[in-house]
């Protein structure tokens, strides 16, 4: 089962709102970054497991959400938002 595809407070689905909200809103940018999906999955990835200790089934379960994500969405926002 997948979750909603349903669009979520502007966003496409509740996992890139949130990974927008919880994560790369507060990301200290400093302007010279090449944004791409690549980028932002590491810094995600690095916010999520980082120092966490995560194993096992919490890890299964954060990489089944951060597969809901619409990287394509993030990086054309904020991609947008560097050049503001």
């Amino acid at each position: 089962m997948e979750m909603s595809t349903q669009g979520y407070n502007g966003w496409t689905n509740y996992a890139t709102f949130r990974v927008a909200n919880d994560l790369l809103n507060s990301w200290q940018w400093d302007g010279s970054e090449t944004i791409s999906e690549e980028y932002l999955r590491d810094i995600v990835q690095n916010c999520v497991f980082e120092n966490s200790g995560a194993v096992g089934l919490i890890v299964d379960y954060a990489n089944l959400f951060l597969n809901e994500v619409d990287w394509d969405e993030l990086v054309e926002v904020y991609t947008v938002n560097q050049t503001v």
